[in-house]
């Protein structure tokens, strides 16, 4: 008799247990609203940027990984102070370094200047003509940062990958996987080789690797 109620009793708790466990609360997950300011910056729109860090949070396949984007634009001078431009003035530049010029040189292409290192730099008309871009004398473009921002690295983003001299012009799609393994190894994703897309809610949805010279 004693047994079978030990028997009976282990069954109950087995239930109970049982019906504990089907009747546990399933969790929601709640994000905040996307900023309407960020989507206004971002939305639908593509920009030049570099990536300045990452992070993650979480284990193997409920890892979750942000992403720090810092926008660059192209570093641009007002005309009239290239155009006027003279020995020992002063340029400042946007990332924060400053020449001063010790040699100018116009022609019809730009106005080429160097520095005391005889380091030179390249001014060209920007497309608009509104403008003087920037290069250096090894044809390195130069930019200025605008605004950085962290937005969360989603495994459905789009990666594509023109960075082979051999393919130029013929991005190849790859996986969230390969995206994550070059940022992981420290692959230097800069302005002049990398451009990023957000839709119109600003989500980060389109990762573009380009092939340069300097990457």
């Amino acid at each position: 008799m004693k047994k079978w109620a030990a028997i009976l009793c282990a069954m109950l708790m087995i239930c109970l247990a049982a019906a504990a466990f089907a009747e546990a609360p399933v969790s929601n997950l709640y994000k905040p609203m996307a900023s309407e300011t960020f989507k206004a910056l971002v939305g639908g729109k593509s920009f030049e940027a570099r990536i300045s860090g990452w992070g993650s949070y979480g284990e193997d396949e409920d890892a979750k990984y942000e992403l720090t984007i810092t926008f660059c634009e192209r570093t641009r001078f007002a005309p009239e102070a290239i155009d006027n431009l003279a020995e020992h003035d002063i340029l400042n530049f946007g990332d924060g370094s400053s020449i001063m010029v010790m040699e100018v040189t116009r022609d019809e292409t730009g106005v080429t200047v160097k520095d005391g290192y005889n380091t030179g730099y390249s001014f060209f008309k920007a497309e608009d003509g509104a403008a003087y871009i920037v290069t250096t004398d090894t044809d390195n473009p130069l930019y200025t940062d605008v605004f950085m921002v962290t937005v969360p690295l989603e495994k459905d983003i789009r990666f594509l990958d023109g960075s082979d001299p051999e393919k130029l012009g013929e991005p190849v799609q790859r996986t969230f996987n390969d995206l994550l393994a070059l940022i992981q190894d420290g692959t230097n994703f800069f302005p002049y080789n990398t451009k990023v897309t957000f839709d119109e809610d600003g989500k980060l949805v389109e990762f573009l690797y380009s092939y340069s010279p300097w990457n």
